[in-house]
């Protein structure tokens, strides 16, 4: 079953607000005083907003991957989110070093995405899964259409092969920035590969077996690709029930 296929980026509708949290190594902030705040003040600040409808937080496998700490916002209308409606959520904490916001401790990378295709065969509650795949790329000019008919005709179907698959969520992006102000690679198509009990997800992205001479041109081809596996942490909002 599938829906919303291939449709291009909506200023409203549905989509997710996507943001990879790290401390350097200069921070002095605790990684514990930093999930508590994100985890009690404020994922709860957001979903009160009304913008943000329920919040994952999701832990790398591997722990050598540079992007430890992914958050995943679900927001049924973008359009109150890219109009800044966030933006008052308090961003302090009595428990932090200094007065600053959390900026000023952390690097954050966020990206805004509209949703572009849900696709499954079997539906499955929305928070069936525990581990999914991230699966981010930036095609060279003139390769979007090629990576839409890879997903569309080979490669949803084939990753719906795999042990313990739930469901594959694509998204399109419409923004990214970084607070510090830091370059960073444009990633315009998300894949989130959805996966529950009997999973044979190991640390790292393994090519799925066998891997197509499609598969192969289209990663070749890419401009840029950055995938990982992430476990599920927390969940919050509405999917958690609260």
């Amino acid at each position: 079953m599938s829906s919303a296929s291939g449709s291009p980026p909506q200023l409203s509708g549905p989509g997710i607000l996507q943001t990879f949290v790290s401390i350097p190594q200069s921070s002095q902030l605790a990684e514990d005083t930093l999930l508590q705040f994100l985890d009690n003040v404020y994922t709860p600040a957001l979903i009160e907003t009304g913008v943000v409808e329920s919040v994952r937080r999701y832990k790398a496998a591997n722990p050598a991957y540079d992007k430890q700490h992914m958050i995943v916002y679900n927001v049924p209308d973008l359009a109150p989110l890219l109009a800044g409606k966030l933006q008052k959520v308090p961003r302090t904490s009595e428990t932090f070093p200094t007065n600053g916001p959390v900026e000023d401790f952390v690097e954050f990378e966020s990206r805004i995405f509209s949703l572009a295709q849900v696709y499954q065969t079997v539906e499955h509650p929305e928070d069936a899964t525990t581990t999914i795949i991230y699966a981010a790329m930036e095609t060279q000019p003139g390769g979007e259409a090629d990576l839409e008919a890879w997903y569309q005709e080979e490669h949803n179907q084939q990753m719906s092969e795999q042990p313990g698959w739930k469901r594959t969520v694509r998204y399109s992006l419409l923004t990214q920035y970084r607070p510090d102000g830091k370059d960073a690679q444009r990633m315009s198509f998300l894949a989130i590969h959805e996966f529950g009990e009997g999973h044979k997800l190991g640390q790292d992205v393994a090519p799925l077996d066998p891997i197509t001479d499609w598969t192969k041109k289209c990663m070749s081809e890419a401009k840029a690709i950055d995938a990982a596996i992430y476990e599920k942490v927390k969940v919050f909002g509405k999917v958690a029930g609260s």
